[in-house]
């Protein structure tokens, strides 16, 4: 474990920077990015997909995406081997494709958001991961980010250092970010059923 005493913020709505997607066909809100240029090494973020439409070619990055909140989406992700199909809706958990290949989504039933990572490659490594809570089921696991994807949870600690009264409103995503430290613990509670998305950061820089 780090000894280095972590940073956090919140990210609500009004904290999220809208930046256009490479390909100019869309929008996504930014999250986190690390560090916070153009040239970063991470970057988390949350998108609108409102039809069907090709993703970004982003050479040198690997990327993970879950359905955040809405409708259902088939990916179609270039691989060495040909192309794959996989339908994502809130019940499916994030997977991994990479950023190097031909991308497309289609919108199977309705508008969607979606919630993304990117990493670039050689430069930081790691994971996206969803969870599931219990009302009053407390949730605690090193994290460099977590988005509330539905359900209210409260922060009650951030490598073990107690907080009192930080509510995350999953109808806003709102999010929480550990700046400085990979595995700074995270400890949160749901008020109600919830849905988290993890990031968790295993290279950097």
């Amino acid at each position: 474990m780090s000894t280095q005493r972590p940073s956090w913020r919140v990210v609500g709505p009004a904290d999220r920077r809208v930046v256009p997607w490479a390909n100019g066909a869309g929008t996504t809100a930014v999250v986190a990015r690390v560090p916070d240029t153009d040239d970063w090494a991470w970057r988390l973020s949350l998108a609108d997909v409102v039809e069907d439409g090709p993703f970004s070619v982003l050479p040198g990055v690997d990327r993970w995406i879950a359905v955040a909140r809405g409708g259902r989406m088939e990916l179609q992700a270039g691989a060495p081997d040909g192309f794959r199909r996989t339908v994502l809706d809130e019940t499916h958990g994030a997977i991994a494709f990479s950023g190097d290949g031909d991308t497309s989504c289609r919108v199977l039933d309705g508008p969607l958001v979606d919630v993304n990572l990117m990493l670039r490659r050689g430069t930081a490594s790691g994971a996206l991961d969803v969870y599931e809570l219990g009302a009053g089921e407390p949730w605690v696991s090193t994290a460099r980010a977590v988005v509330v994807l539905s359900g209210r949870v409260r922060l009650v600690a951030v490598a073990d250092e107690p907080v009192d009264g930080v509510v995350l409103d999953g109808e806003t995503f709102d999010a929480i970010v550990v700046d400085g430290v990979r595995d700074a613990s995270v400890s949160l509670v749901a008020d109600g059923p919830a849905r988290l998305a993890v990031v968790l950061i295993a290279h950097e820089g």
